[in-house]
């Protein structure tokens, strides 16, 4: 049953995942944490961690793949499990729709 749920997501992706192993920061408004960036995409991006936070929480990453230094995403948490959670940045700050499926 996991790998037909696992099956449906990945056909849902709209962009191709890049594997990429690497420190990555991110931030909620109240702490600043450290993750493992498993892959990403245009939309998105899986973190490695241990801390739990909640679907649908507000997160900024620092991206370690961009060459811009100071590039920061905005996203929220679409998708948790054991090993850490996945984020889907906002296309547009300014028009931000936090995703009402999650909860």
């Amino acid at each position: 049953m996991h790998a037909l749920a696992r099956q449906e997501n990945q056909d849902r992706r709209r962009e191709t995942r890049y594997p990429y192993s690497r420190y990555v920061l991110y931030a909620t408004k109240n702490r600043l944490y450290q993750g493992e960036l498993k892959d990403y995409s245009l939309s998105g991006l899986f973190i490695m961690t241990g801390d739990v936070l909640p679907v649908g929480a507000i997160i900024t990453v620092a991206l370690p793949y961009s060459k811009s230094r100071n590039d920061k995403r905005k996203g929220q948490i679409v998708r948790s499990n054991i090993d850490g959670f996945g984020v889907e940045f906002f296309r547009n700050l300014e028009e931000r729709v936090m995703r009402k499926d999650l909860f």
